[in-house]
């Protein structure tokens, strides 16, 4: 049959006030609006005989609130953040869908983030980060009972120690862990995936003012881990049963750059 001729309008922006009570301190407030149009996919998709897009899917709308502090002391610098996102008529996947499984609702997105540096000599300092974040149909899909938002990764830490030995050298020492992804979509393919942590390191030297040597080894100790899950929508690698395939990140990587500055 014919399609519908969609016709979409938004208007988006946003507004930030900031206030500083002392030098060292900033307070931060933010105000956004900005949307955007389903994109092929989500209206016209096919496969095997099937129409799986939904041509009539609203456009999608996101209000955000931002509310922020930044703290300057002698040694160390500390900023915080939260956030509230509104989001109107979300385009999720419903798995449970024979034909146009792409279905708008609204949903609510939250979060914090936190990080900061700590100088502890002339030649040594810390830096972190530390961000979470969960997401919230405001009703379960079609067919469905579940309100967790797919693709929302669990609580993530970066934290690294760094050398500097000279104006033209430096090493870096970093760990990164998540916690347990368990606030998961599993009606729409999402798994339950273990908690991990690896470690990084980095060297740097520069050569003869223009020529710069990096060395560095990523996940030192060869651990085994995924930083995306399994959401039917997202990933088109499967295997023989037709299912998302889980993709590992890479295992003990060393890499060598060389550059040349001109």
């Amino acid at each position: 049959g014919a399609l519908p001729e969609n016709d979409y309008n938004a208007l988006g922006g946003h507004i930030v006030g900031s206030y500083h009570p002392d030098e060292n301190s900033k307070l931060y407030l933010g105000i956004g609006r900005s949307s955007r149009v389903p994109d092929a996919k989500e209206l016209y998709f096919q496969k095997a005989g099937k129409v799986l897009g939904t041509p009539n899917l609203d456009l999608v709308s996101n209000t955000e609130i931002d509310l922020g502090a930044k703290k300057q002391f002698e040694n160390a610098t500390v900023e915080a953040k939260v956030f509230y996102s509104m989001l109107g008529n979300f385009i999720f996947y419903n798995a449970d869908k024979m034909t146009h499984r792409f279905e708008n609702m609204d949903a609510t997105i939250y979060g914090f983030e936190l990080s900061g540096t700590y100088v502890a000599t002339d030649s040594i300092y810390l830096d972190f980060g530390l961000a979470y974040q969960r997401g919230k149909k405001e009703h379960p899909l079609s067919g469905q009972s579940e309100i967790n938002m797919p693709e929302i990764p669990p609580m993530k830490l970066t934290a690294a120690i760094n050398y500097d030995y000279d104006a033209t050298a430096n090493l870096r020492a970093e760990v990164v862990a998540a916690h347990r992804w368990d606030n998961v979509d599993s009606e729409n393919g999402e798994q339950l995936l273990a908690g991990w942590g690896i470690v990084n390191l980095k060297g740097r030297k520069t050569l003869y003012d223009a020529l710069e040597l990096t060395l560095g080894v990523d996940n030192l100790f060869d651990k085994t881990y995924a930083v995306s899950n399994t959401y039917q929508d997202l990933t088109l690698i499967s295997g023989g049963t037709g299912e998302v395939m889980l993709m590992n990140e890479p295992g003990r990587y060393f890499y060598a750059n060389l550059s040349y500055k001109f």
